[in-house]
Parts: structure tokens; sequence; C-alpha cells
């Protein structure tokens, strides 16, 4: 079985289902709030302004002829021109000017939907970036965004945040062009990843993704403000998803067995979230995530409350040895020690998709004196990376993604401590290995 055949998920080859309007349009929803009533319906067709300015005429959109700006770019923060004239920049009034409306939906025709992601995507360059497939009434970015509704977001084992990306996200998105860039690359990576080689799509994952690092770099620059906070965090979080999920990636690509000098930062990408929710402190309980943060931190709580901090007692002997722990050992005094307790709990979880999370958070939590480690191939270290990875490939069911990198990290791992002598290693290498389909009479096939 292909790591594309592996990588479908419930739903990932549907579409959004569409229902029709009183005025015959086919709508798709876009849900917003629990406790709002009224309900915002699509507009009717209109044709466009010939006589509108500069900015609107770009993006091909109706303009108002409004002066000194149209309404259209006083909304979206764009600079609205008839010859010269500035206007403003993206700011805090755009995102005031898409407040929560008081309905339970925000209800769009398909047309309307994929004017405002390309209104949005046109604030960045200016000019239309449409990519429409051969046989397709409908622009890449459109397909992208409902699959990311509808089936990328079904992957998120976390209920919580699955709702937030459904709903919340969804709006800071319409005025944040490195988020919704980030949006459109999610969704046509999964895309891509179940249904490989169609050439638009991979163009438009590779220029969703370039034009995402872009203006998310430039956004970084800034300070983090409650304006911006909502758009950096939602980023951030997908951020590391393109290097997780690589296209014909080999075990030969991994750091461990070549010399390439970036060959580890998806690894260390992953621990960037904890970099900006570290920078957006002050605004954490104000967030659209505030509450799903919460709920998180108190489940690790409760689940870390029975780790025990000190000694060996629990630890599989071998790898205690192997890491030189003893009874006095905590983690201030030994750099395997916090990682390896943390996997030893995740070892005696029930495996199904609400603990799958909670094993995938673990990557996130490698601090940098183990990851310098691992940089360094430090058999010890390794080991206990490649045990995580061999529980990952058993969740599998749960988590697909892990087919695009982790199973080939590991089989890299494996490769490179088979002829170990240390014979603890040999046999701490025989979970990881068989979960994730290694031996060393494949090793060729597997290069």
């Amino acid at each position: 079985m292909s790591v594309e055949q592996r990588l479908i998920t419930r739903g990932a080859l549907g579409s959004i289902p569409a229902r029709t309007s009183h005025l015959g349009q086919a709508v798709f929803q876009v849900p917003l709030y629990r406790n709002q009533e009224k309900l915002y319906h699509a507009r009717r067709p209109h044709k466009k302004s010939r006589g509108g300015c500069l900015t609107c005429k770009k993006r091909r959109v109706k303009c108002d002829e409004g002066k000194p700006a149209c309404v259209k770019c006083q909304k979206y923060g764009a600079s609205c021109s008839y010859s010269t004239a500035p206007g403003k920049g993206f700011n805090a009034d755009v995102a005031a000017s898409t407040q929560n409306p008081d309905g339970i939906t925000f209800s769009f025709s398909l047309s309307d939907l994929a004017t405002r992601i390309e209104e949005i995507l046109n604030l960045d360059t200016g000019t239309n970036t449409s990519l429409i497939e051969r046989n397709s009434v409908h622009p890449v970015s459109l397909i992208a965004f409902q699959h990311f509704l509808k089936s990328s977001t079904d992957t998120v084992a976390n209920p919580s945040l699955r709702d937030v990306m459904r709903s919340d996200m969804i709006r800071v998105a319409l005025t944040s062009p490195h988020l919704m860039y980030t949006i459109l690359a999610v969704g046509v990576l999964h895309l891509n990843r179940i249904s490989p080689g169609n050439k638009t799509r991979q163009f438009a994952e590779t220029l969703f993704w370039q034009r995402a690092i872009k203006l998310y770099q430039a956004a970084l620059t800034s300070n983090v403000t409650p304006q911006n906070v909502d758009a950096l965090l939602s980023t951030c979080m997908f951020m590391g998803l393109t290097t997780l999920c690589p296209e014909n990636i080999k075990p030969t690509d991994s750091w461990v067995l070549s010399d390439k000098p970036d060959a580890m930062n998806w690894l260390c990408l992953q621990s960037g979230i904890r970099c900006i929710i570290t920078l957006a402190k002050p605004y954490l309980d104000s967030t659209i995530w505030a509450s799903t943060f919460q709920e998180a931190h108190e489940d690790e709580v409760a689940f870390l409350e029975h780790i025990i901090k000190q000694g060996r007692d629990g630890l599989d002997p071998d790898l205690a040895d192997l890491c030189g722990i003893d009874d006095s050992t905590t983690a201030k005094t030994n750099p395997y020690y916090e990682h390896l307790r943390l996997l030893t709990g995740l070892f005696e979880l029930e495996r199904n998709f609400e603990n799958s999370a909670k094993c995938t958070s673990f990557m996130g939590k490698l601090t940098t004196d183990f990851l310098a480690l691992l940089r360094r191939r430090d058999p010890p270290a390794l080991v206990i990376l490649a045990q995580w990875m061999g529980l990952m490939c058993t969740m599998s069911h749960w988590q697909p993604w892990i087919f695009g990198r982790l199973v080939t990290e590991c089989i890299a791992i494996c490769m490179y401590l088979e002829h170990d002598p240390d014979p603890r290693i040999s046999r701490l290498l025989e979970f990881p290995a068989s979960a994730c389909g290694y031996s060393s009479r494949n090793s060729s096939k597997s290069t």
C-alpha cells in the first residue's frame, strides 16, 4: 500500500454538501458561534464596475466608487487608488470590520465564497492568483478551502480544537492573508497525498506554502498584539505540517543517514508553537484558542500527575541503563529523563482516537538539549525517539499523516542503529522496527 493510499481518511474524497437557498443558489456554510440567531445570506449576482478604483479592478470585484476610498478597500485594508491616492494599511480596523455577526452561520454562494478567498489572497500580491483545474468550474483555492473544513479537520482528534478550526479560525482567516494561505496549503496538501499526480494542485501546494511562509515570517517581525495574536497562533499550529507530509521521502533523506544541514528541521519546527505561546502570553486569555489551550493544559496536568518525577521505577530496565538513570535521577540531572518518563506514560494509555492526540504532542515537548543529542545521532536519544515513532505507527488508523514522515524516519533510525554492538539497543529496536515494517533483510528495498 502506498503512502498516498494510507493517507485516505474519512470523507476525504467527498465534497462539502451544499444546500439550496431561497434564491436557488448553492450555499456553503461556515459555522460560527452557538449563541447566534440571525442568518446572513448570499447577495444576488451583480455586474462588475467599469469605473471603479484601480485596486478593485485588479481584484476583479465590484467597486462602489466611493472617494477618497471605496468601501471594498476600506473593508479589507487595501490601498485604494483612482490615480495615486493613498489608502490605509492592513490593520486592526480590518478585523473590526468583520466582527462576529449575530447569525449562526455565514451563508455564501460558492462563487461569493471564492471571491472572498481571492480578495484576501490578492491583498498579498495585488494581482489575481486564481488557479483553475481543467474540467473544473471552481478555483483550486475554493476546492482546498472546502476540503480543509470537510476532511482535513476530521483528522484532528481534539474535538475542541477541531471546532475552533472550523469556526473562529475561519473568521480570522478572512482578514489574514498568511493564515488563509496556510489553510489552503493544508487543504491542497491533504488532497495531493490522497490523490497524487494533479499538476495544477501540486503547483498550488507549492505556491500556497511559499506565500504562507513568507507572509508569516514577515508577520513575526512585528510585535504580537491583540489584533494579530489569533492569526499568528493559528498559522503556527499548521506550519510544521508541510515537513511532516513530504512527497517521495526516503530513509536516506533523514538527518540520521545524511549530512544535509536542514534534514532535521521538520522535528525542530514542531516546537514552534511553544515560542509563539510565550510571546503571546499577555493575550492568551482573550484569544480564540483560550478555552482549548486551558482544556489541553488541565488534561496534561492530570496526565503528568501520575508520572513519577524521580528514579527508574516503572522504566524499561535496559532503556534506563542505556540512559544512565538510577534511583536518584531527575529531569534536572539527566537530559533523557523527562522524555523517557513522558514516553512511558504514553505507552500506558489505551490506544484510541482521543489518546492519539496526546501521543502526537510528544514531539512538541522535545527540549533544546534533547534535540541537540538527536542532531549528534546520540544512540539513547535515537532509541527514545524510535520508540515514540513506533507507538505512533500503531496509531496510524487515527493519525494517517505519520506515513508522510515518521515511518520513514523510524526506518532510518533502525538502519543507523541496527549494527550497534550494544545488545540492549538491538532489543529496544525490536518494537519500533516491527511497528514501521522494517527488517534488515529488506534495507536495500527501503532505500
